[in-house]
């Protein structure tokens, strides 16, 4: 394996352990605080974090086990409601929590394929021809030197050919005959 692909992989590890982290401390916050202080909606921070940075897996299961969590909280330690409220909370939250994990892996992933799609553009000066790389305005040739190690020559087309030979012919004034040969 090659050392940047196991440095990003470390790092989308550490990411992976940061928003679990992260939503595990919201979870443990609400439930030391008791029954009236809530976090619930501090979810939404670990998931949209871990959504855009990490992909929609994390962020999915992050969306579940949170309310998941939450509703141990509430079964256990809260003031006796009805089960079924405390379901049907868990389960709008787990909802919502899946949705906002969607829409925000679906927003990183456009973002990704977009900043992909502008690297690859090439910035050229549309008077002198010359191309921006790395800070600096190269030639075409020498761009293409640099960047992917391509040597060039130059040469003139067939169409290009004709049209210098048209207009150099009418640029010589008419020239007298050519002598005939002797029979």
């Amino acid at each position: 394996m090659s050392a940047p692909f196991e440095n990003f992989t470390a790092r989308v590890r550490s990411l992976k352990l940061t928003y679990v982290l992260m939503g595990v401390a919201i979870w443990l916050i609400d439930l030391l605080t008791g029954n009236f202080l809530q976090f619930p909606i501090l979810f939404v921070v670990p998931v949209v974090l871990s959504a855009w940075y990490c992909g929609r897996a994390v962020a999915c299961w992050l969306a579940v086990c949170l309310p998941l969590g939450r509703l141990i909280i509430a079964a256990a330690w809260e003031v006796p409601s009805s089960l079924e409220y405390i379901v049907a909370n868990a389960l709008i939250r787990i909802a919502v929590l899946l949705l906002i994990a969607y829409l925000v892996a679906l927003a990183a992933r456009q973002n990704r394929l977009l900043q992909r799609r502008v690297d690859t553009l090439v910035k050229m000066c549309a008077w002198t021809r010359t191309v921006e790389y790395q800070g600096e305005w190269i030639s075409f040739e020498e761009y293409l030197k640099r960047r992917f190690r391509i040597e060039t020559t130059h040469g003139m087309s067939p169409e290009e050919a004709q049209r210098q030979l048209d207009e150099l012919m009418k640029a010589v004034p008419d020239a007298p005959p050519e002598p005939a040969a002797p029979r």
